[in-house]
């Protein structure tokens, strides 16, 4: 908890909360953050522990491709500005994989 203050996370027990969620949880996170502060942590905290790391607007006119090579490569994705969940993203958000030889496909 330390080290996400440190990072620029507030200090308030309710982004300490959330953040534990979002770290620890085995589901896609949804963050609402009005002030920008949770998402300057979220994308500053994953490029130090990860190099594959994707920043994307929602209304990016590449959207489609960088989500794709994303989810093709393994990279975590940060989608900022959503007005609402693309019909796009559900199957992803859910998980519905289905096995297709040695590997996962949406």
């Amino acid at each position: 908890m330390l080290t996400w203050k440190k990072e620029g996370l507030p200090a308030d027990t309710l982004s300490m909360e959330n953040a534990i969620m979002i770290m620890n949880s085995g589901r896609t996170s949804l963050v609402i953050d009005p002030a920008t502060q949770a998402s300057e942590w979220l994308k500053h905290s994953l490029k130090k522990a990860n190099d594959n790391v994707e920043v994307l607007n929602h209304q990016d006119p590449k959207f489609n491709t960088t989500l794709e090579l994303s989810i093709r490569f393994g990279k975590v994705l940060i989608i900022q500005e959503v007005d609402g969940v693309e019909s796009l993203l559900v199957p992803i958000l859910r998980k519905d994989l289905m096995q297709q030889g040695p590997r996962q496909v949406v």
